[in-house]
C-alpha cells in the first residue's frame, strides 16, 4: 500500500503541522487610561469583526490588562476588533466602605468612559497583528 513510507510521513507530517499550526492567537496585554489616569475595575472587550471568538481582559490598579481567548489559551484572534469596556462591580464590592447590594460609586471619568466606551456606544477598533505584545489604549 505504501511503497515510500518516506514520502508518506513527510505528506503526514505536513499535513499535521499545517492543520495545528497558525491558530492566528496572540498573546495581548496593555495598558488602559482615561484623561491619562489609568482606568482601574474594568472589563475590556475586544471582539473580531469576523464574528470569531472574542477575548476579555480585567484591568488592575494601574489599568493593565491581559487578554484571555479562552480558558486555557490567553490572547487574542489576529485581525479587527471592536473594543469596548464594562464596568466590574464585583471589584469595586470588595473596597473599604462598599455597602453589599449597593451599587458602587463611580467618578464623573468613570461614568463618561463607561458610557462613551461601553458597548455598542464604542468606535474603538483595533487591528491585532501576530506580533502584538503591549498595548497602549490612551482615550480622551
Amino acid at each position: 500500500m505504501f511503497r515510500h513510507p518516506r514520502r508518506f510521513f513527510l505528506l503526514s507530517l505536513c499535513l499535521l503541522l499545517a492543520g495545528c499550526g497558525g491558530s492566528g492567537i496572540v498573546t495581548v496585554s496593555g495598558t488602559l487610561t482615561y484623561k491619562g489616569k489609568p482606568v482601574t475595575n474594568a472589563f475590556i472587550n475586544f471582539v473580531p469583526a469576523d464574528g470569531g471568538r472574542p477575548s476579555m481582559g480585567e484591568t488592575d490598579a494601574s489599568g493593565k490588562f491581559t487578554l484571555t481567548y479562552d480558558p486555557q489559551t490567553k490572547g487574542a484572534k489576529t485581525g479587527s476588533h471592536k473594543v469596548f469596556v464594562t464596568h466590574n462591580a464585583a471589584a469595586d464590592a470588595g473596597k473599604p466602605g462598599a455597602i453589599p447590594g449597593m451599587p458602587s460609586v463611580m467618578s464623573v471619568d468613570q461614568r463618561e468612559l463607561f458610557r462613551k466606551y461601553g458597548g455598542d456606544n464604542s468606535k474603538v477598533v483595533v487591528e491585532i497583528t501576530q506580533a502584538e505584545g503591549n498595548l497602549e489604549l490612551k482615550w480622551d
